[in-house]
């Protein structure tokens, strides 16, 4: 799981950048003042988001003044962020905290960066630091919570997203993921009540709809899981999963111009996506659109050539509905040579009436 890093630099104004520099208490000789002046400089070009001019301005403050713990943050922000240079910007990071060892902004940003190029150990122990230095942090927490997930250490990671919760109540990342924790653990009554607290404050939370329509449809309860799947949809109408869920939970209903109005759906947003095209079929011979469920079948077949469900369908389609064993007998074949168990199609191509 990836985590998109914040281009926090870009939505500080040079007022609240200079409140960074002064909230790090660092004693700033007479002759530092031109390299104040290099660094307001890099404010200006950052607000103009001249990137390389900006990091120009920075490395001349730090010609002036090395231990000038916020241009090396700045740098190292800007490296990462606009530059693409990760390793210049965990070089400038750590000499952040190195000379301002309780900098928790620069250790979130440290872990940011670590966890995005998959270092998690690096990235776990500068999210622990950040925690320690700024306890009543909730993004600290969060992203902690996130790396625990990463690396498996799942009751380590329910724990620190719930104290995130309990200094951002309502924080919409730890709400899903922790969702998603108790689903994987079986524990669907507490995954539920997570889910419909974020739907409430979302409900344009098109994930976590969708998750609270699997379970519901896992436990049995149908109309619920439409509901679900339904405001998935209202939150994002192109959600192809949600097309598809409720497509098949409509077929299964016995709904079936609902429900194939909704692989369409899918289709269009995938046109190879075969199942689709599969269910499609089966719906079109319901209706008694036989044209097009044969085209649908086909199709089905050319997208996905060992799909097994496909070679007994088209079996069925040409046996019953064209009344043309010779066109079944090698749909069922293939379909057995696949793994097909159906026993009506063995005795079938036992009998010999294939060979004829």
């Amino acid at each position: 799981m990836k985590v998109r890093l914040n281009k926090a630099h870009n939505q500080l104004t040079t007022g609240s950048l200079i409140v960074l520099l002064l909230s790090l208490c660092l004693p700033m000789p007479v002759w530092a003042d031109k390299a104040q002046d290099f660094y307001d400089q890099a404010l200006t070009h950052l607000q103009r988001e001249e990137f390389e001019k900006a990091a120009a301005s920075l490395q001349e403050a730090l010609k002036v003044f090395p231990r000038f713990a916020a241009a090396h943050y700045l740098l190292g922000s800007i490296a990462y962020h606009d530059l693409q240079q990760p390793q210049q910007a965990i070089t400038h990071l750590k000499q952040a905290v190195a000379l301002h060892p309780n900098f928790a902004q620069a250790y979130l940003d440290l872990g940011r960066i670590y966890q995005h190029h998959d270092k998690l150990e690096a990235a776990k122990t500068a999210f622990q630091k950040a925690v320690e230095i700024y306890p009543q942090s909730p993004e600290a927490h969060l992203n902690l919570a996130i790396v625990y997930e990463q690396t498996e250490e799942r009751e380590l990671a329910i724990r620190t997203y719930e104290h995130t919760l309990d200094l951002e109540a309502g924080q919409p990342i730890a709400l899903y993921r922790l969702a998603i924790l108790h689903n994987q653990q079986g524990n669907m009554d507490q995954a539920k009540q997570r889910l419909q607290t974020l739907t409430r404050l979302d409900p344009q939370h098109t994930d976590a709809w969708l998750l609270l329509g699997k379970i519901e449809e896992r436990a049995g309860q149908t109309t619920q899981a439409i509901q679900a799947y339904r405001q998935a949809l209202h939150a994002d109408p192109d959600s192809m999963d949600a097309h598809y869920a409720l497509g098949y939970l409509l077929q299964t209903a016995q709904q079936a111009e609902q429900a194939a109005t909704h692989f369409q759906e899918v289709i269009r947003l995938n046109p190879t996506h075969a199942e689709a095209h599969l269910n499609l079929g089966v719906l079109y011979v319901n209706l008694d659109k036989l044209e097009q469920a044969e085209q649908e079948y086909l199709t089905a077949r050319k997208l996905n050539p060992n799909m097994v469900e496909v070679y007994y369908n088209l079996g069925v389609f040409y046996e019953f509905h064209r009344k043309n064993l010779a066109r079944a007998c090698p749909q069922y074949i293939q379909y057995q040579q696949l793994g097909g168990q159906d026993e009506r199609t063995q005795k079938l191509l036992k009998s010999g009436r294939c060979a004829s």
